[in-house]
């Protein structure tokens, strides 16, 4: 037998060779683990799964973490480090983020200067990587602004030949090629509440906005509308081009909720409210595959409006949209979820706030995020931001964490 004594102990060195080699195992099978099933990922059964395993967690929107990187004169902006490092100390997991610019002139630096535009990218998801922040980047946020930068109507989205659509797929392929193989990114979005300017009816009323000074044309027309046709059409080719550089990770519209009325607007022009049985329909349409979640965005002024006959509290809402989660076997994302002391007050907030979370927890949201953290106009335009550095709402930090380590606890 080989063996040895030292200093009285009698070591068997097989034994100690065999515990290396189990360790060893372990370890490998923890990183093969990981390399199947990188980030977010879902099972055949439709359940949501972080590095191969069941998971439910609330992150928060840390909207302009990255943007911030791209105003004039902010190139070293790295304040973001510091926002990482409050939230991995509070047990907040990831960050939803616009992953881009806002405005057509908030791509300067990406078309004029591309290796500066990725080496602060890199930085970004670096820091990420190193602070323990997951990171799911909404790629294409506005949904006027691509079209825009190539000088084409907000419609050729809905035109898989278009300049819009070779964009997003350039960006796209860019962004995924890149960062895959990073163990931060959880998932992958598209943009944000695409779907809440579909189907909008008149060809002279409810056009994109107007701001020349930011680079959008001087007018719009009916050309710049969109229908449920062009989202899906965007969202699939999006999909695809996901699909075809990473295999695994989660694919979110970014959608808000669909309005209440999203039913009737798609077949009707019309304003009735939609019944449970439609809402659910909408979410699947406007959530095609290879989308594969639900993604909605979740306010206290959603209470109420939803649905026909039969009025929907804000659990109500959550406990539809996860029926259509099971049904669909696509995990709900509630992308964006607070509420505004602007419209609300400070306490009638407050209390809504923690009726969202009780709905979370309550009917087990798998993904969630707080909007929003470190976003210091919406201190006083909504009301709403979680300021580290004044301590202001913090109580909301507070709620999520603690459902966090109550998720953890299951």
């Amino acid at each position: 037998m080989s063996s040895s004594v030292h200093k009285g102990i009698f070591i068997d060195k097989a034994d100690i060779l065999k515990t290396l080699y189990l360790l060893l195992l372990v370890a490998g099978l923890q990183l093969n683990s990981y390399a199947q099933h990188p980030g977010l990922t879902v099972s055949k059964q439709g359940e949501l799964l972080l590095n191969g395993k069941p998971y439910k967690g609330i992150g928060v929107n840390y909207f302009n973490a990255f943007s911030r990187t791209l105003e004039k004169g902010a190139i070293d902006d790295t304040s973001y480090r510091d926002g990482f490092r409050y939230l991995k100390e509070r047990n907040i997991p990831f960050v939803r983020f616009m992953c881009s610019g806002f405005w057509p002139v908030n791509y300067t630096l990406y078309l004029k200067d591309k290796e500066q535009y990725f080496r602060n990218l890199d930085e970004f998801v670096k820091s990420a990587e190193e602070i323990g922040i997951g990171l799911i980047p909404s790629l294409c946020w506005n949904f006027t602004t691509i079209p825009d930068l190539v000088k084409e109507p907000v419609g050729q989205w809905g035109n898989p030949k278009s300049k819009t659509i070779a964009f997003m797929r350039q960006y796209v392929k860019e962004i995924v090629s890149r960062y895959k193989q990073s163990p931060a990114i959880w998932g992958w979005e598209f943009g944000n509440e695409y779907n809440l300017v579909i189907d909008l009816p008149g060809d002279t009323i409810n056009l994109p906005q107007v701001a020349v000074n930011v680079g959008t044309p001087a007018t719009r027309s009916k050309a710049d509308k969109l229908s449920t046709a062009d989202l899906q059409t965007a969202l699939g080719i999006f999909g695809k081009t996901i699909r075809s550089l990473d295999k695994h990770r989660i694919i979110i519209s970014g959608n808000s909720i669909p309005r209440a009325s999203a039913f009737h607007l798609h077949n009707n022009k019309n304003w009735e409210k939609d019944s449970r049985a439609e809402f659910q329909q909408m979410l699947d349409l406007q959530n095609p595959s290879p989308i594969n979640t639900l993604s909605i965005h979740h306010y206290p002024d959603n209470e109420n409006e939803y649905f026909n006959g039969s009025p929907a509290s804000l659990k109500d809402i959550i406990a539809e949209s996860m029926k259509a989660s099971f049904l669909y076997k696509k995990p709900l994302f509630i992308g964006e979820f607070g509420a505004q002391e602007k419209l609300l007050g400070v306490e009638e907030a407050k209390k809504k706030y923690m009726e969202l979370i009780e709905g979370i927890a309550v009917y087990n949201v798998p993904l969630s995020a707080m909007w929003v953290f470190d976003y210091t106009p919406h201190d006083t335009e909504n009301g709403i931001n979680v300021n580290p550095a004044t301590g202001a709402r913090d109580y909301m930090i507070k709620a999520i964490s603690e459902l966090n380590a109550a998720f953890l606890a299951k």
